[in-house]
């Protein structure tokens, strides 16, 4: 087996591209590297962060525009985020003890307390938003008891890639390679009348109460940025108070502002039982998701000594990351960034609008709130995806999704601009830059998709493809 040599800090930055792309296809992933390949991205190379901006390595300044697909909502290494990580760091802070009560944990959930609605007011802070799913799904089955450990949840619906969180993410495509959880039963997004009647048939226990012990759902879908109808969630809420199924709303994609608000379940004014958070709450920096959820949810599962420590982490409570936590909301307070996004998101949304009523012909649908946009593209003609066809390894992987890779590849070499598609298989251009963004970056954002949709699909899937022969 052939070992490469042992690599010290000081050698990173010294590999060579061609090194980095070996390196990453031999021991990290092989299809990643040719996704990469297809997008043009493995020839650039970043070197630094800062703001709204990626500097590469040959010297270009990309805008991401992606704001790290939702985690950084602070932009990139904010000044403040830097200097409370190095403030832990000088002053040798206890990073990690079991044996002590954190006061940055304390501190933390108080914050979140303080944030969240009701009584919502018991945190757990772990790793990574699937965690966070995972944690609140085993409360609420604590909560309820071994009789009802039935699982709701939606046909447009992500929630992560662990065992239990695929299990009731019906657009994860990963899920027919894998034995799911039982007992998870899916209703249409948005169809309150679906979920209460799902809630009656299962309703066999004689109290009225079904053998259901949570409903998980996303107050806006946002990888494909898919609204429900008005109301919906107040509804749902009623419906879960009524049958006593403890209603779960995941805002990890959603949470701390890119909507316009804190949470975005807080546009229709209701209280959930848990609330599952990341992404933006680690400012950028840190690896930190969590849960909130209702005194008595929590009391009643894991509120007496024996079960306090039912449910854990290793890395739960680090203190720089709770440090920087607590940083990263009090950005957001003293910057006023909600409603900065707010303001500017009515801005974006009215200026991509008006380039769907510019492109009637190449744009589907524009959709989105504060500064979290999805554009939808009609996909290219069909003799485009012949031509492109010719040169994809794998055409499955690539063409369901054609036009928004054409779109995004076109954005970032001709325009420095970074961007995302919204799920894998659809040509939704998403913009969700961090909520530092100002109007002259969002509208030079709005001219480059403007001339690129400009040239039409021949056109661009001409340039697609010159990309791709002369890699």
């Amino acid at each position: 087996m052939d070992k490469t040599q042992w690599y010290k800090l000081e050698d990173v930055e010294q590999l060579s591209a061609q090194e980095k792309i070996r390196l990453t296809q031999k021991y990290v992933n092989c299809g990643m590297v040719n996704l990469f390949g297809l997008l043009g991205f493995d020839k650039a190379w970043a070197s630094s962060a800062e703001g709204m901006y990626i500097t590469l390595s040959d010297g270009r300044r990309i805008l991401d525009m992606s704001g790290g697909n939702g985690v950084l909502g602070l932009g990139h290494n904010h000044p403040r985020i830097l200097a409370a990580r190095s403030k832990i760091n000088n002053e040798k802070r206890l990073e990690l003890c079991k044996a002590f009560i954190s006061p940055y944990v304390a501190a933390l959930a108080a914050n979140m307390a303080n944030l969240l609605p009701g009584d919502l007011e018991y945190s757990f802070f772990c790793n990574s938003g699937a965690e966070a799913i995972e944690g609140a799904l085993k409360l609420a089955e604590k909560h309820h008891g071994s009789n009802r450990l039935g699982l709701v949840y939606t046909d447009q619906s992500f929630h992560g890639k662990s065992h239990a969180a695929m299990s009731v993410s019906s657009l994860d495509d990963s899920r027919k390679n894998f034995k799911l959880l039982e007992q998870c039963y899916q209703v249409p997004y948005g169809d309150a009348g679906a979920l209460e009647q799902l809630f009656i048939q299962h309703c066999q226990r004689g109290d009225g109460r079904p053998d259901l012990c949570a409903f998980l759902v996303e107050a806006i879908h946002g990888t494909r940025i898919i609204f429900p109808p008005e109301g919906y969630l107040r509804k749902v809420r009623e419906l879960c108070t009524r049958y006593d199924v403890l209603l779960i709303v995941d805002e990890i994609y959603t949470g701390f502002g890119h909507t316009g608000y804190w949470f975005a379940f807080q546009a229709e004014g209701i209280v959930p039982d848990i609330v599952c958070y990341s992404k933006t709450f680690g400012g950028g920096k840190a690896s930190i998701a969590g849960y909130t959820t209702r005194t008595p949810v929590f009391l009643k599962a894991y509120g007496n000594t024996g079960e306090a420590l039912m449910h854990s982490s290793t890395f739960s409570g680090m203190s720089e990351e709770c440090a920087t936590a607590i940083e990263a909301l009090n950005i957001f307070k003293d910057e006023n960034l909600i409603d900065r996004a707010r303001d500017l998101g009515e801005y974006l949304g009215q200026q991509l609008r008006n380039l769907q009523t510019k492109y009637p012909d190449r744009i589907i649908d524009v959709r989105g709130r504060g500064l979290l946009w999805g554009v939808e593209l009609k996909p290219p003609m069909e003799q485009v995806e012949q031509l492109v066809s010719r040169i994809l390894p794998d055409k499955s992987s690539i063409l369901p999704a054609l036009a928004g890779v054409m779109v995004l590849a076109e954005l970032f070499h001709k325009h420095n601009i970074l961007a995302y598609l919204g799920f894998t298989r659809r040509n939704l251009v998403v913009f969700s830059p961090s909520l530092i963004v100002d109007k002259k970056e969002l509208d030079q954002a709005v001219g480059a998709l403007d001339a690129i949709l400009s040239l039409g699909w021949l056109s661009l899937g001409s340039s697609f493809i010159a990309r791709k022969v002369l890699k």
